[in-house]
């Protein structure tokens, strides 16, 4: 969500709703630092109980296994003892699910204590349940019809023209601010644009952000820059924080199951998560605290979605900078999801997926086949673009980061977008080229063009990324959009860009 103009809300009450509902200074929790000699192997659902299962074997003075669950935001043994077993070894653990109730085991890490010198002491590794899926009520066939997409433009005038239709397009991006979800009134608008692309075919892909006012959503650790940026962490920090987010969660998951308000298939957990200042600020003074807080609550958004939606997907967001952090970003793109992977696996591995915005660098740079010294086909190239999202992709195809399944995790290039500032005929030839890689390339699920229209905001700035003028007239970038498989127009974007566009593609 490249934002080209800085515009700072007035949030003088939003501020004093937040510091009323977080902590300022939270205590950062972090798992007992204990040798362990039993390992949780799996969490699960199975009917309506949760499966515990482990090997190994320590002592314990009371001659018990003690099973903790604990909220993300804890460290074990702090937490509730659900169930015991005898110290003798392997044990399976059995604990009602209790979804929907104050008991609810959804959203916990699981891990074994045992008695040591009178008090519980961790044995066991922490994870939590893996398959929230097996307790959803929904399962709705999924809208896959194909890659192409765009952001549309939700202005009456323009959204009248039905235009993604027109282009084509079997994807939509829809930005759902939190503090919406429980005003009905909002909420409304929201439904009625899922339920009229559905209807037009097309697939819905959600970003949920913390935005300025959703106070009971934002992390502690973003207080001090209220009003200074775009959007925030999400609450997985303190009690009241993780039960507002699995609420929501759970409400998104169902709203959105073709349950009468349309269906989402797709759901993205912040945007550009990595550029922490602009996007997904938390002042958390480390990588690896601002690491675990995200992908403690992207776990409580995942297992919310996925307990109603059984076939949703769930994606993390990063921006186009690879191997490169900047002042402003906490952490690039590669070590992002390196880290995210790690830490998943190690608490429950599950089937998460990836969105990036693989803009060209430098951002306005007009040709989106170019290469360079910050844009190449190596692991350490600074940016990643659609010309060489191969880069990615294969990054993705490591076993150490597959899902579950031993399945290459899909990409959804979620935000793309190509100025017209140096011309009509090169925004045009970009679009074609980006196409094509996107359908060249078997582990991209989605290329969602930025957008359907100019945005004041962006012009002003130079980033004249729509398909279609102000007053909806359209560039040439639309009809080379809508026609991107046609050979015709594909010698017509080469020609522009002086090259035959097919033979840069790394088909994957």
């Amino acid at each position: 969500m490249k934002k080209f103009t800085k515009k700072l809300a007035s949030v003088a009450f939003s501020l004093v709703l937040l510091v009323t509902a977080v902590v300022v200074s939270p205590a950062i929790s972090s798992e007992a630092k204990t040798t362990t000699s039993v390992a949780i192997g799996g969490v699960v659902i199975q009917g309506s109980d949760v499966v515990v299962a482990t090997s190994g074997a320590a002592t314990s003075e009371d001659g018990l296994y003690h099973l903790i669950a604990s909220d993300p935001n804890q460290a074990a043994p702090v937490g509730t003892d659900v169930a015991q077993a005898a110290a003798s070894g392997a044990a399976n653990f059995t604990v009602p699910l209790a979804k929907d109730t104050a008991n609810s085991m959804l959203f916990k890490k699981f891990t074994v204590c045992v008695m040591s010198g009178g008090a519980l002491t961790p044995a066991s590794n922490s994870m939590y349940i893996t398959n929230p899926e097996a307790c959803a009520t929904y399962a709705p066939a999924r809208m896959d019809f194909g890659k192409k997409g765009v952001l549309p433009a939700l202005e009456k005038n323009i959204a009248d023209l039905n235009q993604p239709a027109d282009l084509g397009a079997k994807q939509v991006n829809l930005n759902i601010p939190l503090s919406v979800i429980y005003d009905p009134g909002r909420l409304a608008g929201y439904d009625y644009s899922v339920r009229k692309y559905n209807a037009l075919g097309m697939q819905v892909n959600v970003i949920v952000l913390a935005d300025v006012n959703a106070a009971q959503f934002i992390s502690p650790y973003s207080a001090d820059g209220m009003g200074l940026h775009n959007y925030y962490g999400l609450n997985a920090t303190t009690t009241d924080g993780v039960n507002a987010l699995a609420q929501a969660a759970s409400f998104l998951g169902k709203h959105y199951a073709n349950t009468g308000n349309g269906q989402v298939d797709n759901f993205i957990i912040g945007n550009e998560v990595n550029a922490w200042w602009l996007w997904n600020y938390m002042n958390c003074g480390s990588n690896d605290v601002f690491m675990n807080e995200y992908a403690n609550a992207f776990r409580l958004m995942y297992n919310g979605i996925k307990s109603e939606n059984a076939t949703a997907n769930v994606y993390c967001c990063i921006d186009h900078q690879w191997a490169r952090a900047e002042a402003s970003y906490y952490i690039s793109g590669k070590e992002f999801v390196t880290k995210f992977n790690n830490i998943m696996k190690s608490q429950g591995n599950v089937d998460w997926r990836l969105a990036v915005h693989p803009y060209n660098a430098p951002l306005y740079a007009p040709c989106a086949w170019q290469t360079g010294k910050n844009v190449s086909h190596s692991q350490n190239t600074p940016y990643v673009t659609m010309a060489n999202i191969d880069v990615l992709t294969d990054f993705m195809c490591q076993s150490d980061l597959l899902s579950p399944t031993g399945a290459v995790r899909t990409v959804k290039c979620s935000e793309v977008g190509y100025t017209s500032v140096d011309g009509e005929q090169l925004q045009a030839a970009s679009l074609v080229y980006a196409y094509l890689v996107a359908e060249n390339n078997q582990f991209i699920d989605g290329l969602v063009v930025s957008r359907e229209m100019d945005h004041i905001g962006d012009i002003a700035q130079g980033m004249v990324s729509g398909l279609c003028n102000t007053d909806a007239s359209h560039k040439m970038g639309y009809d080379f959009y809508k026609n991107a498989a046609d050979p015709n127009y594909i010698a017509q974007a080469s020609a522009a860009a002086g090259v035959d566009l097919t033979t840069l593609i790394t088909p994957r």
